[in-house]
């Protein structure tokens, strides 16, 4: 059964190709490398910049941002009409735009149509599967959104890429020592902290007075996010006792495809609920210490060098994730509100290893990385071509 769906998968695939084959004889299009965005839209800022810089820096190759979705194309639409640029911007309308929920086989198809033999496309999830069942074969940029910490990030899948950019040595050295030697890797740094180079840091008003701001970032998968076991406890402990002020600031899928359970934490005080913004950092920015599970976002907290604390509702050995070794870890409410307390009154314990883990982890955050990465693109692509 399984050969046969496979085989018509393919077929249907061939079909697809003839056809835009055949269209793109009466219509040509100019040299382009793509970028495609849906419902994820905490994967924009990974890659967005990039296509900016891109767009401004050469003239080969036309940087085209195809979405798929409204929420993420009007965070794009507000960032192309911020920043100077030559993007052509190609929102796909269809009966699934205005959702939060989607199919990655269904956004995926929707981009194929609009490509016919691309230069290049960059990735920042492993979407690329799919397009290749598809029969789309170019010049493959994965750009990871996100740190390497969970199991997902060390996929032998990244070796199949052409071009893999990461931000610092840090998780080069994670990928080697999981998968093996890795050839097609360039180390060049962290394209969505640009964001702090494109605008001046404003941060969210949304608490009246100076109590310590605590930010709760739980991850979405149920078999390793501390939410499902006590997040919603958790944002009830720290409320009750009226000391702090908190963010709850869920993944956004967690968000998307758990709006009931998490529009709970709306019925306790003192708690801001922050669902699906275009962006983390500048909630980051306002929060004196960072609770989360097993989210790489921990490694984004590093650029405040504030406390974190890991919520280990799992029990997992303390080993498990990179990103517990900078931090404190908790397996129990009360010990983490104690851990919590401690680390608000001492919040520079861990601030050595904070500031060597996020050197190690992020190459010239004093740069314009997207500007970089750009040229590495266009440089890496000009050399396959050459070849």
């Amino acid at each position: 059964m399984f050969q046969f769906k496979k085989g018509l998968i393919r077929i249907g695939a061939v079909i697809l190709v003839f056809f835009i084959e055949v269209y793109r004889k009466f219509k040509p299009e100019p040299k382009r490398i793509y970028f495609c965005y849906n419902q994820s839209i905490h994967q924009i800022y990974h890659s967005i910049f990039i296509a900016i810089e891109l767009s401004n820096i050469q003239k080969d190759y036309q940087a085209v941002v195809l979405s798929t979705s409204k929420e993420a194309s009007q965070i794009i639409e507000e960032e192309l009409n911020s920043i100077p640029n030559n993007v052509k911007f190609i929102k796909i309308k269809h009966p699934g735009y205005n959702r939060i929920n989607f199919s990655i086989n269904w956004f995926v198809f929707l981009c194929r149509l609009r490509m016919h033999k691309p230069q290049a496309v960059v990735v920042t999830d492993y979407c690329d599967n799919v397009f290749r069942k598809l029969l789309l074969r170019t010049f493959w940029v994965y750009v990871p959104h996100g740190l390497a910490n969970r199991d997902f990030a060390f996929e032998p899948h990244i070796k199949d890429y052409d071009l893999v950019i990461l931000p610092g040595k840090r998780d080069f050295e994670e990928m080697e020592k999981r998968i093996g030697p890795i050839n097609n890797c360039k180390i060049v740094g962290y394209s969505k902290f640009d964001y702090f180079h494109y605008y001046k840091l404003i941060l969210p008003k949304l608490f009246n007075d100076e109590k310590p701001v605590v930010l709760y970032n739980p991850h979405f998968e149920e078999k390793e996010s501390s939410f499902f076991d006590q997040g919603l406890d958790l944002l009830k402990a720290l409320s009750d006792t009226n000391k702090y002020n908190i963010i709850f600031m869920p993944h956004p899928d967690l968000a998307r495809k758990h709006p009931k359970l998490i529009n709970k934490a709306l019925e306790f005080p003192n708690v801001v609920l922050v669902n699906r913004p275009k962006i983390n950092l500048e909630y980051m920015a306002l929060a004196d210490l960072y609770i989360t599970d097993v989210s790489s976002s921990a490694f984004e907290f590093l650029y405040f060098n504030r406390p974190i604390i890991y919520f280990n509702t799992k029990k997992r050995p303390k080993n498990t994730y990179p990103a517990w070794r900078f931090g404190k870890v908790a397996e129990d409410l009360e010990s983490l509100i104690s851990e919590m307390k401690r680390s608000l009154n001492n919040p520079q314990e861990l601030e050595v290893q904070r500031r060597e883990v996020f050197k190690k982890t992020f190459l010239n955050v004093d740069k314009q990385v997207s500007f970089e990465i750009a040229k590495v693109i266009c440089d890496e692509l000009k050399s396959a071509k050459g070849k």
